[in-house]
């Protein structure tokens, strides 16, 4: 059965099994060509409307994806592939990069000036409720980035937005450095942007890196109410005048986009619960197998259920503590 079962009308595992059926169980993975066949899929199979879903719980890697792993590696490629897609469908030149060492993993043109993009990826199960900064925004690689393009308006990071810190961090900071201007947002955003396209033009969406106007001073992390409030008021304020929606058509689809987000994360629990059950099951069927006293079975039963669970256990805990959005 594909991963999700019913729910896969709403495509929350359409990237992973489009992983897993690429993926022969050897390192010999020809990322160019499956990067190819997905986009063609995604234009052969969605219509803006569909990719807007997708791209609102896009960049959540499978928790049980061994780390460092190919799998993981094809799925985070899928993601820059998928940002990519998005870009063309707004009407800009884009193409994700093929050579990856010190490279953007996607580079989208509007006007004629460059983007350099981060497409992040993570698990919903990692251990920390945001990134390490350092992990999450690397200014000194925007800047070698943009110094490949004559003509550029900055940096753009993109990443799914159950990973964001609380009130402050140095990324909001970094994210107003006007030397290299870096905009940060989470898939839900591209896919507003998507959704309502009719509604402006696009390309007026490189004001989003005016910083000598939205950032006039970088957002440190110690004033009032913390960096975070005031970076998203100022970013949500440039899009509603860019896109002419007003704010009620945002907040909902927000609202929106939030309870499909908290679906797509109850569909990826079930999936470390069944697992867990199935291990549970293979145990009991492994130690009733042996004809031994009982209280041995309990022993054992007890032990590997402990031993063999744990690592699903600490996944659902930290995607019920971290991920769960409970005003949703």
């Amino acid at each position: 059965m594909s991963a999700g079962g019913k729910i896969m009308e709403h495509y929350f595992f359409y990237i992973q099994n489009f992983v897993d059926s690429s993926y022969d169980g050897t390192n010999n993975i020809d990322h160019l060509d499956i990067s190819t066949k997905f986009q063609n899929s995604l234009k052969e199979k969605f219509t803006d409307d569909q990719l807007v879903d997708l791209l609102i719980y896009a960049g959540y890697i499978p928790d049980l994806y061994p780390s460092d792993s190919s799998q993981e590696t094809l799925y985070s490629k899928l993601i820059e592939v998928l940002v990519c897609e998005w870009a063309q469908r707004m009407n800009f030149n884009s193409n994700f990069v093929k050579q990856k060492a010190s490279f953007e993993d996607v580079t989208i043109s509007i006007d004629g000036k460059a983007i350099v993009c981060d497409a992040k990826s993570f698990r919903l199960g990692r251990s920390q409720k945001a990134p390490n900064v350092k992990d999450f925004l690397k200014l000194e690689d925007i800047r070698k980035w943009l110094s490949r393009h004559e003509n550029k308006l900055g940096g753009l990071v993109t990443y799914p937005c159950r990973h964001e810190w609380t009130s402050s961090s140095d990324a909001y900071q970094y994210c107003t450095t006007k030397d290299a201007p870096t905009l940060m947002l989470p898939y839900k955003y591209l896919a507003f942007l998507l959704k309502y396209k009719n509604n402006y033009k696009t390309n007026t969406l490189k004001n989003l890196w005016n910083y000598n106007k939205l950032f006039p001073h970088i957002l440190k992390k110690n004033i009032p109410a913390g960096n975070k409030v005031a970076y998203w008021n100022t970013i949500n304020k440039e899009i509603l005048k860019i896109t002419n929606v007003d704010k009620n058509t945002f907040d909902k689809f927000m609202e929106y986009s939030e309870n499909l987000i908290n679906q797509c994360v109850q569909a990826n629990l079930e999936i470390l619960k069944n697992k867990k059950d199935s291990i549970i099951k293979n145990i009991l069927t492994d130690i009733n197998s042996i004809n031994d006293i009982n209280v041995l079975k309990k022993e054992i039963i007890l032990y590997r259920t402990t031993a063999e669970t744990q690592y699903v256990d600490n996944l659902i805990s930290r995607i019920q503590c971290f991920r769960i959005d409970e005003n949703s």
